[in-house]
């Protein structure tokens, strides 16, 4: 359960380590969030396709 606001806390402090703002941290954190979770729905909708075809293949195949 605290892996996730970790995760996310984590990102914010390095970037406001590295930018030095409240603002611009925020800014690159929601960029970096946004950009791990298109990477991961991308795989999520992959693995379904692949799932789907897997059960096709064993009810049809």
């Amino acid at each position: 359960l605290g892996a996730i606001p970790g995760f996310v806390g984590g990102i914010y402090a390095g970037e406001r380590l590295r930018l030095g703002g409240h603002g611009e941290a925020a800014a690159a954190t929601r960029t970096a969030m946004r950009l791990g979770g298109t990477s991961i729905l991308t795989e999520l909708f992959a693995c379904l396709l692949i799932f789907g075809a897997w059960l096709g293949a064993v009810f049809w195949g």
